[in-house]
């Protein structure tokens, strides 16, 4: 499903709503969390740990790839992040691919 932002927010791509599971990976400990919906640029995290807005690491999406992503907003137990680099930073055209993929199999 597509989220479009609303008017008061910041931010300017739609979301596309996933369940991907993922590992954190902050100052050499992997922590299991949930990327809850993604954008050209950016993804929800769900984690249970505490992390300060601006802090950078690592986000290994499972049988996708490993992300540099950075906190742009904090409200534990939930996440915004920027993609830093990656070897695509579209996590939102893959997500579209896969959802174009499984409508022609229905």
């Amino acid at each position: 499903m597509f989220t479009k932002p609303e008017e008061n927010q910041k931010r300017v791509d739609d979301r596309l709503d996933v369940l991907w599971a993922a590992s954190a990976i902050i100052d050499g400990q992997s922590y299991p969390c949930e990327v809850a919906n993604v954008s050209t640029a950016g993804a929800l995290l769900k984690l249970d740990h505490d992390l300060a807005e601006k802090h950078q690491f690592l986000l290994d999406v499972q049988e996708l790839n490993e992300y540099a992503v950075e906190v742009a907003w904090a409200n534990r137990p939930y996440y915004g992040l920027v993609l830093l680099v990656g070897d695509d930073l579209k996590l939102k055209d893959y997500a579209d691919k896969i959802g174009l993929a499984n409508k022609k199999q229905s």
